[in-house]
């Protein structure tokens, strides 16, 4: 245990500049979950953390937690135990699969953007496709800027709920929902698709005044 902390010594190696650059990887880490290479903001973080990982490392490691590199993504992410975990009601971690899936179609895509993005209008139409039932605009709103405030996508307009602007899909998607979990994802809509193909159909859609399920 001690000799994974002397990696904690090269703190005093670093200059003023680099002391605040560690300040705020820190900081954008244990606020925000992730450091991402692409993000204007987050370039200079993303550099620095990758040249001084065993500082990082050893620092983490005093509170139980650790950091993931993979720079093929260009993503640091802080995992960290417990109380630390993100924990997701039922419409996000739904909101969050299906944003998983579409970041696996559209990465495929030739684009000059530096990241795949969908239309708002696309996402719920894909949501309300896979999990059956219609998100609400209020929710909707809630459900991305959840989403937004730790890195796994982003919105380019204000006025979501329109079905308007377009929902960027960061490559952190990747590592908070492992291949095995889209393979699994699929499985299952293939499978209720052929049970609603054999049955003639999906089941019938819910009264509107049927009080929504609870998280």
């Amino acid at each position: 245990m001690i000799r994974d902390l002397e990696g904690l010594n090269l703190i005093t190696e670093l200059t003023e500049g680099d002391f605040d650059l560690f300040k705020a990887a820190v900081h954008t880490l244990l606020a925000k979950t992730f450091i991402i290479r692409g993000i204007d903001r987050d370039d200079e973080l993303y550099n620095f953390t990758i040249r001084n990982g065993g500082l990082f490392d050893s620092w983490f490691s005093c509170m139980d937690a650790s950091l993931v590199r993979d720079e093929s993504l260009g993503v640091i992410c802080f995992r960290g135990g417990g109380d630390t975990r993100l924990r997701l009601g039922r419409e996000e971690t739904c909101a969050l699969l299906v944003a998983r899936l579409l970041y696996e179609e559209k990465r495929a895509e030739l684009s000059l953007a530096a990241f795949p993005g969908v239309t708002v209008f696309d996402f719920v139409q894909k949501y309300n496709v896979m999990v059956g039932e219609e998100i609400k605009k209020t929710r909707l709103i809630e459900v991305l800027r959840r989403l937004q405030a730790h890195r796994l996508i982003e919105t380019d307009s204000p006025d979501i709920s329109s079905g308007e602007g377009t929902i960027i899909l960061y490559p952190s998607l990747a590592m908070s929902v492992d291949r095995d979990s889209i393979d699994q994802l699929l499985s299952s809509l293939a499978r209720k698709e052929k049970t609603e193909g054999e049955n003639g159909g999906p089941p019938p859609e819910p009264e509107e005044d049927q009080p929504p399920e609870e998280e």
